[in-house]
């Protein structure tokens, strides 16, 4: 292989001896910000599905159930995606076996780590399982919930957990579909599981007919009815076989080799989604203690700032599975004008974003919040504000990240995540929040996302310079 040199970010080139672009033995397009569009386009349907059934339950307890309901539900969606990041254990390994196997043609080797990776995450998601069934109430317990509300977390928890294995099977069977190149599976998969989800949340829940209405117990049946239809089908479509992958009783078997290799891959991606669930957490304590207003904004205006990360997380699947197939087809060069590619592209929709939310932040609060609670809408405003100009170092975190993934250089995200919380947002929070008699700035709700804006740059920063360097395109796999 020829020695190759790393395009800049905003200026992508060709390089080496390579021939112009064409698609990739599995990707269609005729360019690759074709296939940049081809592929993030179901991706940010099937993320906006997963987030529209989040809020779906969050609006039901709200609407119809009582304050305890709501915060059971609350917390109890933190502890589930908490859960849910254990299966990148088994996922981002299979993204980037399978991009690779299918960028050197070798179909053969894609099939198996495809098996493998449902071998260990349908393991991992009954040892889910099992832990949620007999430990909900000690973690419930960790989150400082009590009475009627550690109650109903407790009920949400354990029925929603009993999906946890077929809640992996999807997972892991879309990041290897990813990993072939398609992403149109996934969201048609998240479409159908949309319509279960929805459908009987609200017929569970409120009753209709001779239905009775459950309560919160109908939004956790609700939810995992539709998580455990997800992963049943996702089963019988590779059962059956799909763009070149399938699990047959051949690549079921349990393989030590191909077992290694993808845990070489996913446990420091894995080490990295904890850090980030466990940091966000510790940064959501922190605000908890400025007051319910403090954090009532917070949680909203988050949940405005959540549509960056569907429309960026769109790019980055794109990012990771064009890195792994180009890089698998001997063509770096092509992986890095991929990248380029995708980042440029990413961050030109999140800037529009940013300046959304910049410049309409009260109308975006005012969803949620409709004419009531002025405090929060005035709280809840300044910060999104605040972020809606990090909006650029957003996007070159979730695809340059994404690229790293996909290549296999999965330890320096895991790094970078490290650095930017423990160094930068954790300890400049507590300055920023403290009173100013024990030596803070008692800045407040505004003082923690200025961390979290800082935080942010940092970490663009630093991954934007590991891929400049190049150290990934020589990632073992």
């Amino acid at each position: 292989m020829s020695e190759e040199v790393v395009p800049s970010i905003g200026e992508p080139s060709e390089v080496g001896p390579e021939p112009d672009p064409g698609p990739s033995i599995s990707i269609p397009g005729g360019s690759i910000a074709g296939q940049v569009l081809w592929l993030a386009g179901p991706v940010f349907v099937e993320q906006s599905l997963l987030y529209l059934i989040g809020l779906s339950d969050t609006i039901v307890a709200g609407r119809y159930l009582e304050a305890d309901d709501l915060a059971g539900v609350t917390v109890a969606n933190y502890l589930l995606w908490a859960m849910g990041t254990l299966f990148t254990i088994a996922s981002v390994g299979g993204t980037a076996l399978v991009a690779r196997s299918v960028g050197a043609r070798r179909w053969d080797e894609a099939v198996r780590f495809c098996g493998q990776s449902f071998v260990l995450g349908f393991g991992l998601g009954f040892a889910a399982l099992l832990f949620i069934e007999l430990l909900a109430p000690v973690l419930v317990l960790g989150m400082n919930l009590s009475g009627a509300s550690a109650h109903s977390a407790i009920v949400f928890l354990r029925i929603v957990g009993a999906a946890a294995p077929m809640l992996a099977c999807t997972a892991v069977g879309n990041a290897c579909l990813r990993g072939a190149g398609d992403t149109r599976t996934g969201m048609k998969i998240m479409v159908l599981m949309n319509v279960v989800n929805v459908g009987l949340t609200w017929l569970l829940a409120i009753g209709w007919g001779p239905v009775p209405a459950l309560g919160l117990a109908g939004i956790a049946i609700g939810t995992a009815c539709g998580e455990g239809i997800g992963g049943l089908l996702m089963l019988a479509i590779l059962v059956r076989g799909r763009s070149g992958l399938g699990l047959g009783k051949a690549n079921l078997h349990p393989d030590r080799s191909a077992l290694a290799r993808l845990l070489r891959i996913s446990l420091p991606a894995a080490g990295d989604s904890l850090t980030n669930v466990g940091c966000q957490l510790w940064f959501l304590r922190l605000i908890n203690r400025l007051g319910p207003i403090a954090t009532a904004a917070h949680g909203v205006a988050i949940r405005c700032e959540a549509i960056a990360f569907l429309t960026i997380s769109a790019f980055a699947v794109a990012a990771s599975t064009l890195a792994g197939q180009y890089l698998g087809a001997g063509r770096p060069g092509l992986a890095a004008r991929s990248a380029a590619t995708a980042w440029t592209t990413g961050t030109a929709f999140l800037s529009l974003l940013g300046v959304l939310l910049y410049t309409r932040s009260e109308v975006m609060l005012q969803v949620f919040l409709a004419g009531r609670q002025p405090e929060v809408l005035r709280e809840g405003a300044s910060v999104l504000r605040i972020v809606a100009l990090a909006m650029p170092a957003l996007a070159t975190i979730n695809v340059l990240n994404g690229t790293l993934n996909g290549s296999g250089d999965t330890r320096w995200p895991w790094l970078i995540t490290v650095s930017g919380y423990l160094v930068i947002r954790i300890p400049l929070t507590y300055l920023l929040i403290m009173p100013s008699t024990a030596g803070g700035y008692e800045l407040g709700l505004r003082g923690a996302w200025i961390a979290m804006f800082v935080d942010l740059h940092l970490r663009a920063l630093l991954v934007g310079a590991r891929f400049l360097g190049g150290g990934w395109l020589k990632a073992r796999v």
